[in-house]
This record gives C-alpha cells, sequence and structure tokens, in this order.
C-alpha cells in the first residue's frame, strides 16, 4: 500500500510538472519570476554543514513564516552554538527577507523539488539531525528521506485550514503516510489541534503553544530615524499616513478606488503602498499612472514635486518602516480570493490601527484574536471608505485603538521560548 501511494505521488509531481513547467518558464522570462530560485530547486545540491554540532534544517515558505522562524532562531543558536542552521525557502522574496534577518544561520537555499532523486541526494548531503517545518508545506518524499536519514522532524507554529483538512480525510490514506512522519506539532491553537486530531495524529504528538508571529519584534528607531524618515517620504507634520501593505494583483485597483472619495475631503491624507511581490512593481505603476492620480516611487523620490498623494514603495524590507509613521494602515492579500491575508499583526502591535478584508482563511486565529480584542476590523471593500472617514475624523479614536495593539502584544509574548522548550530534545546530533 505505501509503495502505491508513493508510486501514485510520485507520477501526480511529474504530470503537475509537465502542465506548469511551460507556465514558470513563460513567468521566468518574461516577468523575470523564479530567476534565482528555479534551477536550484530542480538541481537540489544542499550544503554540506561545516561544523560538528547538530545540523538544524528550517523550512519557511515565503515571507511570512520566514518572520517566524526568525523568531526561533535565536533560541537555537544560543542553546546550540556549535550547531549547522541551514534556512530553506520556497519564494525568492523569503530567501531575501531570510537573509536580512536570520543572523544566525550558516547558510541558505531554495527547497528541493520534492522528486525522489532530488531531495534523496539533498539529505544525504546534507545529513540533518533536525527538520522544523514553519506552519505547514508538507511533502511526502522530503519526510520520507529525513526519517530515512535518522533525523526527527517537527511542525511548529502549526496551522491546517479547513480547506486542507477535507483533501487530507479525502485522501485519508496519504493524509496517514505523510503525517505519521512527523515526531511533534506544535500548533497555534485548540481549532488546529482538533483539525489535527480528525487526521488521525496521535494526541500525545499535539501540543497548543500559541503564534510565533507575536514574537517578531516590531522595530524601534529613534526620534531623529523616524524624522529623517518622514523627510525622505515628504511627509509633513500635518499629514494622515495610511499604509496598504502586501496588496496583489486587482487589489491596488480596488482599494485605489474604494479611497477616492477621502482625497477632496483630507487633502492631507497621503498613501503609501506596498505591493506584496516585487516583480508586480511597475504594473502597479501603470495602472496608478492610468488612474491619473498623483503619485511618485520610492525608487525615485529625487523627482517628487511636494503634492504627491501615493507613494509607491518599489523596495522590498520597507514596510515595517512605512507602518511605523502611519496613522492607520490596511493589509492586502484579504480582498481578492485566493491569497487569505497576510501578518496584520505586524502593524497592530506597533500601535497602528489596522483593517482588512474578509478573504481571511491563512490567518483565522490572527483575525479571531485581533477583531475580538478590538485591535483590527474586518470589513467588505465597499465599507472601507466609511470606516476609514470615522476615523480619520476622530483621531482619539485612531490612539485608543492603537495603545490596544500594543497591550495585546504585551499579553501574547513568548511563544517561541516555549516552543524551542518543546522541540529542543529533538534537536540533538545522531
Amino acid at each position: 500500500m505505501k509503495f502505491l501511494l508513493s508510486l501514485i505521488y510520485n507520477c501526480a509531481l511529474f504530470v503537475l510538472m509537465l502542465v506548469f513547467f511551460p507556465r514558470l518558464l513563460w513567468q521566468r522570462v518574461v516577468h523575470g519570476k523564479y530567476r534565482k530560485s528555479f534551477l536550484s530547486r530542480i538541481q537540489g545540491k544542499g550544503p554540506r554543514p561545516e561544523s560538528k554540532g547538530p545540523v538544524i534544517w528550517l523550512h519557511a515558505v515565503s515571507v511570512g513564516e520566514v518572520k517566524a522562524l526568525s523568531t526561533l532562531t535565536s533560541h537555537i543558536r544560543k542553546a546550540s552554538p556549535d550547531a549547522f542552521i541551514l534556512v530553506s525557502t520556497v519564494t525568492e522574496t523569503g530567501q531575501s527577507e531570510a537573509k536580512r534577518l536570520i543572523k544566525e544561520a550558516n547558510a541558505f537555499c531554495y527547497l528541493p523539488l520534492d522528486f525522489p532523486w532530488i531531495v534523496r541526494r539533498f539529505v544525504q548531503r546534507l545529513q540533518p539531525d533536525l527538520l522544523v517545518l514553519i506552519e505547514g508545506d508538507f511533502w511526502l518524499n522530503l519526510l520520507k528521506e529525513v526519517k530515512k536519514s535518522e533525523g526527527s522532524v517537527v511542525l511548529v507554529n502549526g496551522k491546517i485550514s479547513e480547506r486542507s483538512l477535507k483533501r487530507y480525510l479525502f485522501m485519508k490514506s496519504f493524509g496517514q503516510e505523510l503525517f505519521q512522519r512527523i515526531d511533534a506539532f506544535c500548533v497555534q491553537s485548540e481549532e488546529y489541534l482538533k483539525r489535527f486530531l480528525k487526521l488521525g495524529i496521535a494526541p500525545e504528538k499535539l501540543t497548543v503553544i500559541g503564534n510565533l508571529k507575536y514574537d517578531i519584534p516590531a522595530p524601534e528607531p529613534t526620534d531623529a530615524e523616524i524624522a529623517k524618515w518622514k523627510e525622505k517620504l515628504g511627509v509633513q507634520p500635518s499629514d494622515l499616513v495610511l499604509t496598504v501593505g502586501s496588496t496583489h494583483e486587482r487589489e491596488e485597483e480596488l482599494l485605489l478606488r474604494a479611497l477616492k472619495p477621502l482625497w477632496n475631503k483630507y487633502e492631507n491624507l497621503k498613501l503609501l503602498l506596498v505591493p506584496r511581490h516585487p516583480e508586480r512593481f511597475r504594473k502597479v505603476e501603470k495602472m496608478i499612472e492610468d488612474e491619473g492620480a498623483q503619485f511618485t516611487c520610492y525608487s525615485n523620490l529625487a523627482e517628487r514635486k511636494g503634492d504627491e498623494k501615493i507613494i509607491l514603495i518599489d523596495e522590498m524590507g520597507v514596510l515595517p518602516k512605512c507602518y511605523r509613521i502611519s496613522d492607520l494602515s490596511i493589509v492586502g492579500g484579504s480582498f481578492v480570493e485566493g491569497i487569505g491575508g497576510h501578518d496584520i499583526f505586524e502593524p497592530a502591535k506597533m500601535g497602528i490601527p489596522v483593517l482588512f478584508g474578509p478573504h481571511m482563511h491563512k490567518q483565522v486565529e490572527l483575525t479571531q484574536n485581533l477583531t475580538q480584542s478590538g485591535v483590527g476590523k474586518q470589513i467588505p471593500i465597499d465599507e472601507l471608505a466609511d470606516v476609514l472617514e470615522k476615523y480619520l475624523s476622530n483621531p482619539p479614536s485612531m490612539k485608543e485603538d492603537g495603545e490596544k495593539g500594543k497591550r495585546f502584544a504585551q499579553k501574547v509574548m513568548g511563544c517561541a521560548f516555549r516552543t524551542w522548550k518543546e522541540i529542543e530534545r529533538y534537536a540533538t546530533s545522531s
């Protein structure tokens, strides 16, 4: 039965590769996507550990998971100074963020494609003592090869959507074959624990610990640094700053049109628009230009005239600084279907009221906690302007909701240390 499942799985992977390869090639050539990661994932050339300590492999899909992962690495390095720490990602934006945030890592790479001959070569070269998966991204051959090499596998910040649960229940034998190879599950909430239990995972493997994203530190710039940043962007003391972060295809257009009624009423309203993916920067620039809005790009601030309503942030890693000088925030990936939302806690913990759309199925726990505590507001696009106007016309309400975010952040911190204590016993050399 196990052989048959593996055969079906690998055949399905091969078919998917054949189907999507032309599209991947097109996106690489035309849009510049996957330029760095594509060949690396096919070749599967893993690093060879340089130390004699335990080999700890940390895997995060993209930017959000990398940020969560970054809260763990200082605990790992402190407990195991001689460990060889490898960080892998799927996306190129995630890789860039990992290199920026995770100074404790010895090496970085892209996750090899889950064909057995690729993963086997990678794992045999690396010989990991521990593979740590962040939130999810389960691959059968990856888990099989790590276990064959006598490594342990743990899931941290674990979650599983209702949609994924239904898929695994439909393919019950495959789900059992997959999840039995994971030694421990550190999950975000009781709701996720119940979903994993439905998959037949032994209760003793499951622990509710909380969300690692609560421990991501907020930047703490000095007053002089904030003043310099505002000056660079042309933000005046009288300006009201709204940051719209992590937007996706079609969202920028929807949000800009929703905000139009506010431009004339609040002439001092300045919008910092931060698309999620760098390959879309030029496309978003063209869209803003077609809308006829006054704008400039972060990459071209030297030529700004001073009356721009919108600044398109066309550089990675700038979003936290934008939140820091904002009065209000909107987090994208939530106003169109298929994305599932992004990190709404990031602006909230800085004391910035946060608004987001109805499509947050990948951030269920964050959504519930922030809305129930009054820190965030989940609203449809057609009500966005009204909610923003209530805030803009009542500055004390902005400050009050912002303070709620700071208090909430203080209450929920500490998950990273608890997670490490739970998995530390697996991080030993074989």
